[in-house]
């Protein structure tokens, strides 16, 4: 008989985690890299008055802006994940970005890479790179919703676009109860 498996790497099995703990997750991480942003844009704002200054200047103001908060958001994700395994959101919900399993083989699993976690970093905050630019923008904001949203289809592991471009899955570390199929 199989013990309780908890979903820590090296554990055998990894659970996916729900969906409703990963979006609280998320909304925790959003609200902190969300305030970072706010005091980002601020600074580069406050360089850069708006309506005194020519387009161009605007302009480079916006890329810049972009740029610093896209390598922010994915450091965000990627150093956490390096370090802990799981961003400051889902260490509170108990979760960790984990190298996917390969449904085939059963291969894979364990903790997840810093390119994976980059990846998939990459794709979640495409928007936010590209936010400056009229049309692309709108476009990278579509790809960065459906990459969340694809994950509440993707049944039962839940991985979103993001987690298959980055070969990841978000696992719970909570201990589930065995059940008679582990017997």
């Amino acid at each position: 008989m199989n013990d309780a498996l908890s979903g820590e790497p090296g554990a055998g099995v990894q659970v996916p985690a729900g969906m409703g703990m990963r979006v609280l997750a998320r909304v925790i991480d959003l609200v902190i890299v969300g305030a970072i942003g706010l005091v980002v844009s601020a600074a580069v704002s406050y360089e850069v008055p708006v309506g005194t200054e020519t387009v161009l200047k605007e302009f480079l103001a916006s890329l810049v802006t972009s740029l610093i908060l896209f390598v922010l958001y994915a450091g965000y994700e990627v150093a956490f994940t390096a370090v802990y395994g799981a961003t400051p959101g889902k260490l509170f919900c108990r979760l960790r970005i984990a190298a996917a399993v390969d449904e085939e083989t059963g291969s894979g699993g364990g903790p997840a890479d810093a390119l994976g976690v980059l990846k998939r970093s990459a794709v979640l905050y495409l928007s936010v790179l590209l936010n400056f630019v009229p049309i692309i923008g709108l476009l990278a904001l579509g790809v960065s919703i459906y990459a969340v949203t694809s994950a509440f289809l993707d049944q039962p592991r839940g991985r979103g676009l993001h987690d298959r471009i980055g070969g990841t899955e978000v696992v719970t570390t909570r201990e589930r109860p065995v059940s008679s199929d582990d017997i």
